[in-house]
């Protein structure tokens, strides 16, 4: 099984499937100068793999990730190139064509929720602990604010923004920040039961699908349904839809032999 080492975190591939683990356990997986370069290493490496479809993100020890490392910020190491660096690999995982999804447990404050906001789903422990509370610091949670909006709403979104209030996992599915909660010991059984169901649907679809989504907030109607046609012309050709199709008519062979019995 392919495995990408870094120093902060880890990447390990097994065929379709790919495990992105934030692992500086001894700090909650705070990130500092190496994590955010390892970021955007990890995040390139995935998306130079065309075979991957589901990312399962996920963090060593007690947390999912704690945020930006408060230490580093106090002593001022964390510069503005810092937070670019930052959203670039946070960006670079919003990008993948893979199905990401976020397995978060204990703390995932901050810029640990910045990474769970960039996944397309977010399974929770109920009782992980949530919230994005850059203001109370002084600072913009990077794009962090603007995902949210995108998720559940800016009326929403401007509250937890503004207050920075913690919230559970089990909070965060009426929120409907988080997709799922689930019991703390039941969390990694979840994410990969959601990872399976999601290996069993067309790639090709699902790919064409997650982008149409991410766009609908960038793009106007008339570019959104050009792109829809080079993406169904695909979709008809890819050997996904083409299995399916022959399921189907198997299946209608049978009924009909059925039928003649």
């Amino acid at each position: 099984m392919p495995t990408l080492e870094l120093e902060t975190m880890r990447c390990e591939i097994d065929r379709h499937l790919a495990r992105l683990r934030l692992n500086r356990p001894e700090a909650l997986n705070a990130a500092n100068w190496a994590w955010v370069r390892d970021l955007v290493t990890a995040t390139e490496y995935l998306a130079q793999s065309a075979e991957i479809r589901v990312v399962v993100v996920s963090g060593e020890g007690r947390a999912f990730c704690s945020g930006l490392d408060t230490k580093e910020l106090a002593q001022g190491n964390l510069t503005p190139e810092w937070f670019a660096t930052w959203e670039r690999g946070v960006i670079g995982l919003a990008s993948l064509d893979a199905i990401t999804i976020a397995a978060i447990h204990g703390y995932c404050l901050g810029g640990g929720l910045q990474v769970a906001l960039a996944c397309d789903l977010r399974i929770a422990t109920t009782d992980a602990i949530l919230s994005i509370p850059a203001v109370r610091e002084g600072l913009v949670a990077a794009l962090g604010p603007m995902r949210l909006a995108r998720i559940i709403g800016a009326g929403p979104a401007k509250q937890l923004c503004f207050f920075g209030h913690r919230f559970t996992g089990e909070e965060g599915v009426a929120l409907r920040i988080i997709n799922e909660a689930c019991a703390p010991d039941r969390l990694e059984e979840r994410a990969l039961a959601m990872a399976a169901e999601l290996l069993a649907i067309p790639f090709t679809a699902l790919k064409y699908t997650k982008r149409q989504i991410d766009r609908a907030f960038e793009q106007d109607a008339p570019t959104l349904l050009a792109e829809f046609i080079d993406a169904v012309e695909d979709c008809l050709r890819s050997p996904e839809h083409q299995a399916v199709m022959a399921a189907y008519l198997e299946e209608l062979a049978q009924r009909g032999k059925a039928k003649d019995t």
